[in-house]
């Protein structure tokens, strides 16, 4: 989440003359671009009351080289990132202006800030202005001019599928970051055009200046093009946060990349071919994993130039734009067309025509499943820190159950065979990223379908929260306390004889005073899962491991009535309830070791 809002009250620029700059740099490991970054500030005519150079732990020299220019201030010091370093330098500034340069980019000429600064001082008082940049290599040559929407009238309507304007070419004033936040901590690339749609949406005037005022690298190493891929997909995921939907143009734009290697910003002969078929393909797979939920059907039903467009786009790629499911009251029955469940606290009406076509595809699966089995071995996979002390190589036989944020484990998910959710708040969170995995089968109670969008890898299954194992998965599979227990049953009806479980830490930190199902805020590291990023920043509900045990004897129970072995392979943890096996022994047995 973006740092809290506060207010200066002693800041009266707002709307006032200005006067003077505050210029704020992230910098890690940039020696070789820092110089002229600082220079080019130090250079203007109008010089700036202070460059602010964050550095978390530089090796290469890029501390000393801060340290010793001219009307630099170093803050060396720990950060959660760049966009929690720009977020503190924007809290620490003094001037009237705040600018943001990246510490590989740079100021084309000595008279950026004097020009800035006069249209800021015109009659109609901008919040914000921004103007033109030219791409530059490594070694400072241009590349081209970069894409910027020269009409500021027309971003609240394109900002949905561009963006239109470039960063460090931008300027705001100091009273901007009070009315809209700093950036967001929880973003690696789009930090800066997520701060852009808030402007807008928080109704900042923005004046558009018509002259170079940054030249911005653009280079391999670089985050933006080394790190492409990931770079749209949190851009999409924040397009697709502040307006409710994902606009057919970033869904193809992130299509022809992955497709084709195209990097959205520059062409070259090696990215120049396409596969107009493939990028058609993928476009659709996007489309449908961001725009097929509940929330995302109703925001197409707007009729704005990008709503018309997108939805055009996914009826030709057939993807339906018909609601699946609605929310209805509170004890509303399954009658009239509808299979009712309620989820957290939403009942929701699911069509009935549509849950029994899924029902019956479940059915189906299920033996193609069973038939399709590696071995007799499964392994269910919990998400506790202890996963960090398993050899996961291990895996690479047997049939491997996963849940939730595995995907964090990149590793892990390479010898996942399945995944499922069961947690409204996960799937609701994760629903993207959840729809965009490929790879690996996934399985959701039906009920996730209002969030959860349909494809070929995913199914959805029976799930009531019965505290009782079911034998037969075709007819129900029980969700309750925890996720694992649902794996334990898909694994039971899939035919498995032999079940180890790992990562299962069983054991929380949390509020003493929360209750299982009580929502947790979680805004610090997650200590409870293997990865600290697992829950920070997002909602949880508190956990209760007696409860879990009580379905766990459930499980275990059933197995052993039938002959089957389930045992705990976990390295270290607290759950003492299965018999303890160690995990490369347990494979060997069953010949699924590598």
């Amino acid at each position: 989440m973006f740092g809290k809002l506060f207010k200066r009250t002693a800041d009266s620029t707002a709307g006032s003359k200005v006067w003077t700059v505050s210029v704020v740099t992230p910098s890690y490991e940039q020696a070789e671009f820092l110089p002229e970054c600082l220079s080019s500030a130090r250079m203007q005519t109008r010089r700036p009351v202070e460059h602010l150079v964050f550095d978390p732990g530089s090796n290469d020299g890029s501390r000393a080289i801060a340290e010793a220019a001219e009307g630099v201030t170093l803050i060396a010091e720990a950060d959660e990132g760049q966009a929690d370093a720009v977020g503190k330098g924007m809290m620490l500034a003094k001037g009237d202006v705040i600018a943001w340069l990246n510490s590989d980019d740079a100021y084309p000429d000595a008279g950026v800030f004097e020009a800035v600064l006069d249209r800021f001082n015109a009659p109609d008082r901008p919040d914000i202005v921004y103007g033109r940049g030219v791409y530059v290599d490594a070694q400072g040559a241009a590349q081209r001019d970069a894409y910027v929407n020269q009409n500021s009238g027309s971003l609240p309507s394109r900002l949905a599928h561009e963006v239109g304007v470039l960063q460090p070419a931008t300027f705001l004033r100091r009273t901007v970051i009070d009315k809209v936040g700093i950036p967001d901590v929880g973003l690696n690339f789009a930090m800066d055009y997520d701060l852009w749609i808030r402007a807008v949406k928080g109704g900042l005037r923005w004046a558009f200046l018509d002259r170079d005022l940054a030249h911005a690298r653009y280079y391999e190493d670089n985050k933006t093009l080394g790190k492409r891929g990931e770079s749209y997909e949190e851009i999409c995921s924040v397009a697709a946060g502040h307006y409710g939907y994902l606009d057919e143009r970033w869904a193809r734009r992130w299509a022809a990349f992955n497709v084709s290697g195209h990097d959205g910003i520059l062409r070259s002969e090696r990215n120049a071919e396409s596969d107009d078929a493939g990028i058609e393909r993928e476009t659709a797979r996007i489309l449908r994993s961001f725009n097929t939920g509940f929330s995302a059907r109703k925001a197409l039903r707007s009729t704005s130039e990008s709503t018309k467009r997108t939805k055009a786009i996914m009826e030709d790629a057939a993807i339906g734009a018909d609601q699946i499911c609605q929310p209805v009251d509170a004890d509303r029955a399954s009658a009239d067309g509808l299979v009712c469940y309620t989820v957290g606290k939403q009942r929701w009406g699911f069509n009935a025509g549509w849950h029994r076509s899924q029902m019956d595809r479940w059915k189906n699966r299920v033996a193609e499943m069973s038939a399709d089995r590696k071995t007799d071995t499964a392994v269910i996979v919990g998400n506790g820190p202890s996963l960090n002390r398993t050899d996961l190589s291990l895996l690479g036989g047997a049939d491997v159950f996963v849940s939730n944020y595995a995907f964090l484990k990149p590793e892990l998910m390479r010898h996942a065979t399945y995944l499922c959710v069961v947690n409204n708040l996960v799937a609701e969170q994760g629903a993207t990223r959840f729809n965009l995995l490929q790879g690996v089968t996934k399985v959701f109670p039906y009920w996730l379908a209002y969030c959860i969008a349909e494809d070929e890898r995913t199914l959805f299954a029976p799930s009531v929260g019965y505290p009782e194992f079911s034998t037969d998965i075709v007819a129900n599979v029980s969700w309750r306390h925890t996720v694992s227990f649902f794996h334990m049953q898909l694994a039971y009806g899939l035919g498995y004889s032999r079940v180890a479980l790992i990562g299962f830490d069983h054991s929380y930190a949390q509020d003493s005073q929360k209750t299982e199902g009580d929502v947790i805020e979680q805004a610090e590291d997650d200590q409870n899962h293997f990865d600290p990023r697992y829950f920070k920043g997002k909602q949880w509900h508190a956990a209760d491991v007696d409860n879990m045990e009580s379905m766990y004897k459930l499980a275990r129970d059933a197995f052993e009535a039938d002959g089957r072995t389930i045992v705990n392979a976990t390295a270290g943890g607290k759950l003492e309830l299965f018999d303890r096996a160690e995990l490369s022994q347990f494979l060997a047995v069953a010949g699924t070791g590598v």
